[in-house]
């Protein structure tokens, strides 16, 4: 991957003490123009700072030196070193190498575990609650598919999941991505349907003080390539991130289930929701298994 020299040239100036590593989709054969540069810098010192350099937006995020290596595998895959003084980020690379698999495996089990427990939350309020049957079933659907990505090894990339997921052959899991497809309701991914969710989003970045130029950028890329399912869908896993952050605050839920519902794109369809939550519990069982 080339990085342009006005951004290496800031992050050294920054941050040339520290080990330096690219990572992220800008390391991959999938990245699009509207994508962040995502660099980690191997400190124990709190570093999450978001740059934007000419019409590219930089995150920085720091990884401690005593991190749990199974944990931090997936983040670091394809990474490529920036800057490595003294070979620490070397021998992190041959360590994440070598635990990579195994990294995976348990990222794509507690993918699945998630996806378990949220369908069977949907399932339990179908008749009583529709609004939260939908936001739960959503968020079981983007687990499930989180899951399938990490099981046929790649740590799944919200912008293009779809994408990677329509690289996988194996059959054995296209009656599951199907259904997890209409539990999120993909087909109702039009300009109309994206614009309402945009605001939304933003709004409840706004809420929980989190930045919302980067979701900006990408939503207009996508639209100006008339790639709607895929903008629909980064939207709505953006609002699940969101929403699982403050899932057990009942207040807010209770605050601000409005302006999920319009993030979300949520269904109030009761028949739908009892059908496809009793039959989500059962994919997600299988793939367990």
């Amino acid at each position: 991957m080339s990085i342009p020299t006005n951004i290496i040239n800031m992050v050294m100036t920054k941050y040339e003490k520290f080990p330096i590593a690219l990572t992220g989709c800008r390391t991959t054969n999938i990245t699009l123009d509207c994508c962040e540069y995502d660099f980690v810098i191997l400190s124990d010192t709190n570093i999450h700072e978001l740059l934007h350099i000419d019409d590219n937006y930089v995150k920085i995020r720091n990884i401690k030196t005593k991190q749990d290596i199974h944990s931090l595998a997936p983040l670091l895959q394809n990474m490529e070193i920036i800057n490595d003084p003294v070979w620490t980020l070397v021998t992190l690379k041959q360590n994440v190498t070598t635990v990579m698999s195994k990294a995976l495996s348990l990222y794509a089990k507690n993918a699945a575990v998630d996806a378990l427990f949220y369908a069977n939350r949907s399932r339990g309020v179908a008749k009583n609650n529709t609004l939260l049957s939908s936001l739960w079933l959503k968020c079981a659907a983007y687990y499930y598919l989180e899951a399938v990505i990490a099981k046929n090894g790649s740590i799944p990339m919200p912008t293009h999941m779809l994408t990677q997921l329509r690289s996988i052959n194996e059959d054995t899991y296209n009656h599951g991505i199907i259904n997890a497809n209409t539990c999120l309701g993909l087909e109702r991914a039009n300009r109309s349907s994206i614009s309402r969710s945009t605001k939304a989003v933003i709004g409840l970045k706004e809420i929980v003080k989190n930045h919302t130029e980067i979701v900006v950028k990408k939503v207009q890329f996508l639209l100006c390539s008339s790639m709607y399912t895929d903008c629909y869908f980064y939207l709505g896993y953006i609002t699940r991130n969101i929403v699982i952050g403050t899932a057990f605050k009942q207040r807010i839920m209770k605050d601000y289930i409005f302006i999920i519902n319009i993030a979300m794109d949520l269904t109030t369809d009761q028949s739908f929701l009892s059908e496809f939550s009793n039959e989500f519990v059962n994919i997600c069982s299988t793939l367990l298994r």
